[in-house]
């Protein structure tokens, strides 16, 4: 049930009724039919045409439905309230799902059919599918037509596109197939706001020399799912091939459904598996079994995160996984990407080439930043062996970003091995924190002397083993004069007995003030 909802919430079908972990059969819903005994597959779904949500029929029918063993029944609210049948519902212990009025009843049906194949695909196998007859498709609409033809998805992005001979395209088709993705122009946002407001085909001018097109979008219900892009080379391109093109919109939607259903099913449940590999609790093996990773490794984590909060948040963050997966995958096929808040998670596996993964790692903060207008930094985790250590490649990559985030380094990349010496410090400072008997008396003398009189012995003391007891360089950092500098290491001598020249109390001085004050 959970996975229809998922597949088909923007299509139109919606949960009125309490949530259900109901698993449903693949099979065909069952339609309503007054004048025949209720029957069906047991947890099936009963499609109910002509039920009314205020007549008391409907409530008979839908608790009718749930003795007989279905899992769910789907009405029309025709824009009432559904809020009496759906407390029925849940009283008889069925899921009550509510359609858009605007879907025909026929629609509906293939609608449903598609996302159960699309799941029962996927419970096959977790691989990405592809849905070779969106080629076929666009042939099919070329020929009715009488164009060269794309189909695109809600991205832009070229799902699939007309092979026919001797059709003729602009430079603008032949780079949108090469690219598999529409070119960025001037005119796209015009050009798509036309299309996607209007109820049917529309006639898109061409600007030599750039030819003209018939375009329309692709809609479940009221819900968008795409757009068919017609060239019309000679311009005339009539009423008739109108009519045919708003035809195959109808069966386009089916397939981008589909399309849309089956890679959204497979790359999420693919993303839960990646995310138990993160919990330390998690059973590992079998994950890695499921996901057909070698668990002996080595693995790397990168995680890659935008520096500023985005517009239209959910929108960029699925553009910027989409495009980070498309070049990890070409980077090294059978790379696992998931995002986990606005932060985008690649696994790679059976790599040690941490710089290669630097080298790719600023090629994408460069794409995003041109494509997306997205500025991105990048962590890259520790190298490890087994599967079981991912979760330490992703605490490192995690501190990683926050020392690019909140130090002053002068990059937007860095990698766990660049940083070794902090990420130490780091767990350091939490071992210090979690066992106070570790921390210096003489560093909590220095920095409670300075709370209570203003002065700053701590930052003087700090610096100046920070610069490896170099008093030039020290006092050049504090913007002190020499004397004043000597001075001052003389007074923490006499006020806190503290032998700068003993390694081991410099030491553990040090680490205090560091973890203490200066983490």
């Amino acid at each position: 049930m959970a996975d229809l909802l998922h597949l088909l919430d923007n299509a139109g079908l919606w949960l009125a009724s309490a949530p259900s972990q109901l698993r449903l059969p693949i099979t065909s819903p069952t339609l309503v039919d007054p004048l025949s005994t209720l029957s069906g597959p047991r947890g099936g779904i009963l499609l109910g045409i002509g039920l009314h949500p205020e007549a008391p029929a409907s409530a008979e029918v839908i608790r009718e439905a749930a003795r007989c063993g279905f899992g769910a029944v789907v009405i029309k609210s025709f824009s009432l309230s559904v809020e009496a049948l759906a407390a029925v519902a849940d009283s008889a212990g069925i899921a009550l799902l509510i359609s858009d009025d605007e879907i025909e009843w026929l629609q509906l049906n293939a609608l449903i059919n598609s996302a159960l194949d699309a799941a029962m695909e996927a419970d096959d196998s977790l691989s990405a599918l592809v849905v070779g007859d969106l080629f076929a498709l666009a042939n099919a609409i070329s020929a009715m037509v009488g164009g060269a033809t794309t189909i695109e998805d809600m991205k832009e992005r070229v799902l699939a596109y007309s092979t026919l001979p001797e059709q003729k395209i602009d430079s603008e088709r032949r780079d949108g197939i090469l690219g598999r993705q529409v070119p960025k122009l001037p005119a796209n946002i015009d050009q798509y706001a036309a299309v996607f407001n209007a109820s049917g085909a529309v006639r898109i001018a061409g600007e030599p020399p750039l030819l003209a097109r018939l375009a329309i979008a692709v809609r479940a219900g009221s819900h968008a799912l795409g757009s068919i892009w017609v060239v019309d080379a000679a311009g005339d391109l009539d009423s008739d091939a109108e009519r045919a093109l708003e035809h195959a919109a109808d069966i386009a939607a089916l397939h981008l459904l589909r399309a849309r259903s089956s890679v959204d099913l497979v790359r999420q449940q693919r993303a839960e598996l990646v995310r138990g590999l993160f919990k330390p609790e998690a059973d590992t093996s079998l994950l890695a079994e499921q996901l057909e990773l070698d668990i002996s490794g080595p693995f790397v984590l990168a995680a890659f995160q935008p520096q500023f909060a985005l517009a239209g948040e959910d929108l960029q963050v699925s553009r910027l996984l989409d495009l980070i997966a498309v070049q990890c995958e070409a980077y090294q096929p059978g790379s696992e990407c998931v995002n986990i808040g606005d932060t985008v998670y690649v696994l790679f596996s059976g790599t040690t080439a941490v710089r290669g993964l630097e080298g790719l790692a600023r090629r994408l903060i460069a794409r995003a930043n041109s494509a997306l207008r997205i500025s991105v930094r990048v962590a890259i985790g520790t190298i490890v062996t087994t599967v079981s250590q991912i979760t330490r490649s992703k605490h490192d990559a995690d501190l990683v970003l926050l020392l690019l985030a909140n130090r002053k380094m002068k990059t937007n990349v860095a990698s766990a091995l660049d940083v070794q010496s902090q990420l130490t410090l780091i767990e350091l400072a939490r071992i210090f924190r979690n066992t106070p008997q570790l921390v210096s008396r003489k560093a909590e003398a220095v920095l409670n002397f300075d709370a209570r009189t203003g002065t700053s012995y701590a930052n003087t003391i700090w610096t100046y083993l920070d610069c490896s007891r170099n008093s030039a360089e020290t006092a050049n950092r504090l913007s002190l004069h020499q004397n004043t500098l000597r001075y001052r290491l003389r007074r923490v001598g006499e006020l806190f007995e503290i032998d700068l020249d003993n390694p081991d109390d410099t030491l553990t001085l040090w680490l205090s003030l560091r973890v203490i004050k200066f983490d």
